[in-house]
């Protein structure tokens, strides 16, 4: 009788333990459960809004300063991203080669400060006047990249002729892009109105 008694808490005391370890795997499977989702939902959060903030691109090919000069201000005004462009090769004798590679319609090669150029919506074009035309790097820049549905704002700074006999090649070049009025920007003054007047300061 008293070995019966034995078995018998024996077994209640084993059935009792199983139980509670069955509860304890549950508790701990639901606690894993249940924080996992947070920290993706997070990780959506942050990487939609990195996403949102890159629209703005200021491309722009600068020989003596001043162009640059204009993309910064347009950079501080729009929060826009800076990106320069340069000749791969720098030039031997400035004016010969780079009047004779606008002529011959040379596209030299060049790099560009940017990852994607594919990630931007509106892009700037910044450049100096030279031989009244956009210096043949501006030309490599358009003829490399896809600009197709992407709205493309020329701007150039000059010491005597305007942006309009430059323009042609942005035409030519990007005929899937929407050209915004372009700026000669030697007065920086000029610069916030025409950003208003394209829609892009309140």
């Amino acid at each position: 009788m008293k070995k019966q008694r034995g078995i018998f808490i024996l077994v209640v005391a084993l059935v009792l333990g199983l139980a509670l370890a069955a509860c304890g795997s549950s508790n701990s499977s639901v606690d894993s459960s249940t924080s996992a989702p947070a920290a993706s939902e997070t990780e959506t959060s942050e990487a939609v809004s990195a996403s949102e903030t890159e629209t703005i691109l200021i491309a722009y090919f600068s020989n003596t300063g001043n162009t640059e000069e204009v993309a910064q201000k347009i950079s501080e005004y729009t929060g826009g991203s800076l990106a320069e462009i340069q000749r791969a090769e720098e030039y031997g004798d400035l004016q010969e080669e780079d009047e004779a590679e606008i002529l011959d319609g040379v596209h030299p090669e060049i790099t560009v400060s940017v990852d994607n150029i594919a990630d931007y919506d509106t892009i700037f074009v910044g450049y100096p006047i030279w031989w009244d035309e956009a210096p043949a790097m501006i030309a490599t820049f358009l003829a490399d990249n896809d600009f197709s549905g992407k709205t493309i704002i020329p701007f150039c700074t000059s010491a005597s002729d305007d942006i309009e006999n430059s323009l042609h090649i942005f035409h030519e070049l990007c005929p899937d892009a929407e050209i915004a009025e372009g700026l000669t920007a030697n007065n920086p003054d000029d610069i916030e109105p025409w950003l208003r007047e394209l829609g892009l300061l309140e």
